[in-house]
């Protein structure tokens, strides 16, 4: 991916060292980094790491604002964050109301996260999530699995503005990403947690 090339060399960073840290050889590393869909999310999080920067931050140059961290609000709280942000995910698409009660690994496992993402924040099906983000069901249900590239995963977060960071990472909070939002946005955004987090101090 390009970015992912820029950075490294923007960075100059060797391509050698994180191969061998990523325990491939170099050849399929430099194939992995110039393909668009086959980067492996660990070879993100080894840059990311090594130049102590977030993830987004390799992927969102534009962004003029922090991240939001969502942590500690309750999930109704959380969709009424995402339905300022991206509207069209709560009016354009019929909410599925079959998800059976899981027990998300959010800390250690990315195929959770996905399925979090799709099924508690936005309430979608396989089948609805897919047609959002144009891929099919089995394709959805690929990455409820985990089976998710780095590609398909800065697609999901520019569509829904969720953490890059949050999706790879093991024990990172659900946080968005600001990339595309209005100085207006963003301070209703903050202006909104910053009112949840009272009234959750004071309940």
């Amino acid at each position: 991916m390009k970015q992912i090339v820029r950075f490294i060399e923007d960075n100059n960073i060797s391509e050698e060292e994180v191969a061998q840290a990523a325990h491939m050889s170099l050849r399929n590393f430099r194939r992995q980094i110039h393909s668009e869909d086959r980067t492996q999310a660990r070879i993100v999080l080894l840059l990311a790491d090594k130049q102590k920067q977030s993830i987004d931050s390799i992927f969102f140059g534009q962004m003029n604002n922090q991240p939001i961290n969502l942590e500690g609000l309750t999930i109704t709280q959380i969709q009424d964050i995402i339905k300022l942000v991206h509207p069209e995910l709560f009016t354009d698409i019929k909410r599925s109301k079959k998800f059976k009660k899981f027990d998300y690994n959010l800390q250690t496992d990315m195929g959770d996260r996905m399925r979090f993402i799709r099924e508690v924040v936005f309430s979608l099906s396989q089948t609805q999530f897919g047609k959002y983000m144009e891929v099919t069901r089995n394709t959805s249900k690929y990455w409820d699995e985990g089976q998710i590239n780095v590609d398909k995963i800065f697609k999901i977060s520019q569509s829904t503005n969720v953490s890059m960071d949050f999706i790879i990472r093991d024990n990172y909070p659900f946080t968005l990403q600001t990339q595309g939002m209005s100085e207006a946005l963003y301070l209703a955004v903050m202006t909104s947690c910053v009112l949840y987090r009272l009234r959750n101090s004071n309940a």
